[in-house]
């Protein structure tokens, strides 16, 4: 199956994980993605929110991960809800 987001099509069985994130800054300037749980959990004042994103990792570990990135958690959520009728749930 092949979905296509922001006119990128993606082959699903090319696919090994996929997930929502939220990209962060910690105090230090370290960037990194967490997960959307510790987020809304854990984040403190010493985390900046850069972008929340969806992640498409491949099968082919040597290929980069296609990322979409989303300013606000809104547009996040209709990202997800779009994917996921695309996917058929």
């Amino acid at each position: 199956m092949t979905v296509e987001i922001e006119n990128i099509k993606i082959d699903m069985d090319s696919i090994s994980r996929l997930y929502p994130a939220a990209i962060i800054e910690y105090a230090d300037k370290t960037v990194t993605q967490i997960s959307l749980e510790w987020y809304d959990r854990m984040a403190n004042d010493d985390v900046k929110l850069l972008d929340y994103a969806i992640f498409f990792h491949y099968r082919d570990e040597e290929r980069a991960p296609e990322v979409f990135r989303y300013a606000t958690r809104e547009e996040l959520d209709e990202a997800i809800s779009s994917l996921a009728a695309k996917l058929g749930g």
